[in-house]
């Protein structure tokens, strides 16, 4: 494995255990604690679980896409009506079932990556977010991502 994919492996690695760690402890009491308040509602521990199943699901298909050289999203894609209607359809899943999805989609993501030589790595394309990202970007993006919401959903509980 290239110097580069190693320390990209060793990023996901350490995002995922910081990550994990803390939605790996949640109990079913912490999913109905209110984590963000906007416009369009409310979304708690269980609705940003769900998001982030749906989430790195989608980063990695994304990036799948890229690499074959395909469409990575529409162009006219909209992130925030995809996210809202994801969380409705998380909505009857269990928050086993989702983390589940999580962690399916992380060991993707490490096989995906050992299957990409570093020109993969470079191959650009459009994110769901409206970025222009290459590869590595996506994958790294996947792991960021769920820290992100993680250390809001600890806020959230403290």
């Amino acid at each position: 494995m290239s110097e580069r994919k190693e320390a990209l492996r060793s990023h996901m690695e350490l995002q995922h255990a910081a990550s994990w760690a803390v939605l790996e402890g949640l109990k079913e009491s912490d999913m109905s604690v209110e984590v963000y308040s906007a416009v369009e509602g409310i979304w708690t521990v269980k609705d940003l679980i769900g998001h982030l199943a749906d989430g790195e699901r989608g980063n990695l298909g994304q990036a799948r896409r890229l690499v074959a050289g395909e469409q990575t999203v529409p162009p006219d894609f909209d992130l925030d009506r995809w996210n809202r209607g994801a969380v409705r359809k998380a909505a009857n899943r269990s928050s086993a079932e989702l983390l589940t999805t999580i962690a399916d989609s992380y060991s993707r993501a490490l096989s995906f990556l050992e299957s990409l030589d570093d020109m993969d790595l470079d191959k650009v394309g459009l994110h769901s977010s409206g970025a222009m990202m290459t590869t590595e970007d996506f994958l790294s993006r996947m792991v960021d991502h769920r820290l992100e919401h993680v250390t809001d959903i600890q806020a959230a509980l403290e």
